[in-house]
């Protein structure tokens, strides 16, 4: 039964606990307040991607164990975030654009798996556009943006993890079917929602910032 499963219903069914995972652990970790804590978070996060993209290699058992785990711990890293922008938004806006997200990711999925499209190309320009904002951060974390220039840095946000949901789609419909490949894509898209969500709150954010 499960060696009939498709690539795609393996990805849904992993990125469905996932969400719920990390779901759970940004509630249990939106009072984390401690920057060691945090820091330590922040170190398990990066650690936790290598380690699923190897533990997918061993075994799906194995594979799926280590993505859930980290998955509960990215919900914990971004839990202070999430708790910050509901503090400012509201606990509804904040599940609305959680929503939103997930309706975001199905739309620019389908367009990537089933457009019939290439879009393996569109890699380089997304690493180029992630370089971007990577930079624009850290600056941002020593020089105060304006209202417009986080507008701005979001919807661009917004735009390169959009066209990252597309480009990793595309990836799975060119996949080999095997947990190995289901447990890798699933961390990536899983990043790619991840991301979009923040850029998203971001933008709500400021926009909502009349200051």
């Amino acid at each position: 039964m499960l060696a009939e499963t498709t690539l795609l219903t393996k990805v849904a069914m992993l990125l469905a606990c996932c969400m719920l995972v990390g779901a759970g652990g940004t509630f249990l970790g939106r009072n984390v307040r401690s920057l060691g804590a945090f820091i330590g978070l922040a170190i398990l996060f990066i650690a936790g991607t290598i380690a699923v993209y190897f533990a997918a290699a061993v075994s799906p058992g194995v594979g799926v164990a280590v993505l859930m785990v980290w998955t509960f711990i990215s919900g914990l890293f971004i839990g202070p975030a999430v708790q910050a922008y509901a503090d400012r938004l509201g606990w509804q806006t904040v599940c609305l654009a959680y929503a939103g997200t997930a309706g975001v990711m199905a739309i620019t999925g389908g367009v990537g798996m089933f457009s019939g499209v290439d879009f393996s190309g569109m890699g380089t320009y997304l690493m180029f556009g992630l370089f971007g904002l990577i930079i624009a951060g850290v600056v941002g974390i020593f020089v105060r943006m304006s209202r417009t220039v986080n507008i701005v840095y979001s919807l661009i946000g917004m735009v390169v993890f959009a066209g990252y949901f597309i480009f990793d789609f595309f990836r799975l419909s060119q996949s080999v079917n095997t947990w190995e490949s289901a447990v890798r894509l699933t961390m990536t898209i899983y990043l790619d929602f991840m991301n979009f969500f923040l850029y998203l709150l971001q933008f709500l954010a400021a926009v909502s910032d009349k200051s």
